[in-house]
């Protein structure tokens, strides 16, 4: 029997629309598996993302902790070369005080048995003694001696006659009044001839000055050169805003 158009046309469709339905469904599930395979995959690419991340600024952080400890090892050794360096300065300091200080001490003690010494031998304690002081000035250049007059030919050069620690009355009285921060602190010129001895000290003087300036020691000094030197010496002193002068002359020949 052969089937008309209509009915062979209503057939095609109940038969194409069941295979239509089951490729849909088909379709619809392997789109499914692809979208939860592709989210699983982003899922694990952002895990990965996270982690390369967080290793990312671990490592950043570790270089900078090593640059940290790179620069702490390089800043040690300078440090302890500079403190090396101060040590060494304060030991060579330390050193050179002793010294001055053994040598001032045996001076004063030994020296002075018979009240008189050479100008040589009190210009030597000059000299030590101010170096000894001369460890606690903050100017390198603060005190200056001038001996350009001291004739060293002069019979009284190695000959007893001035008194023992003569000049420390003076030049004690500058270190103890005087501005020892001042780069010009101290000036003491010597000087010798064939007929007298003359020591000059100039200091500068502090803004706010001492007023024990002049004390008991100046006093001891001015009897001592009474008793010993009668009638042959001469002091002067003098002072600016600035600078405070003081001269001891001493006539050591008629």
């Amino acid at each position: 029997m052969q089937m008309e158009g209509g009915e062979f046309l209503g057939a095609l469709l109940f038969l194409a629309v069941p295979v239509a339905l089951v490729w849909l469904f088909i379709k619809l599930r392997r789109t499914k598996r692809e979208r939860d395979e592709l989210t699983k995959e982003l899922q694990r690419l952002t895990v990965l993302k996270d982690a390369l991340v967080k290793e990312k600024v671990e490592l950043e952080a570790e270089n900078a902790l090593l640059g940290a400890e790179h620069l702490k090892f390089q800043l040690q050794p300078h440090t302890l070369n500079n403190i090396l360096a101060n040590l060494k300065a304060i030991s060579s300091k330390l050193s050179r005080g002793m010294d001055s200080l053994s040598r001032t001490l045996e001076y004063i003690l030994y020296k002075g048995r018979t009240h008189l010494v050479s100008v040589e031998d009190e210009l030597d304690f000059v000299e030590t003694y101010l170096k000894l002081n001369d460890l606690f000035l903050t100017e390198v250049d603060a005190i200056v001696i001038d001996t350009k007059e001291l004739d060293k030919g002069s019979p009284h050069f190695k000959q007893p006659c001035i008194p023992h620690l003569i000049s420390a009355y003076f030049i004690e009285n500058a270190f103890k009044h005087g501005d020892r921060d001042h780069p010009e602190f101290l000036r003491i010129r010597v000087k010798l001839d064939q007929q007298l001895f003359q020591l000059q000290v100039t200091n500068r003087i502090r803004q706010k000055p001492d007023a024990r300036l002049g004390g008991l020691g100046l006093q001891n000094m001015e009897k001592r050169l009474a008793l010993l030197m009668t009638g042959r010496y001469q002091i002067d002193t003098s002072s600016t805003h600035e600078e405070y002068h003081a001269i001891l002359t001493i006539q050591l020949s008629a």
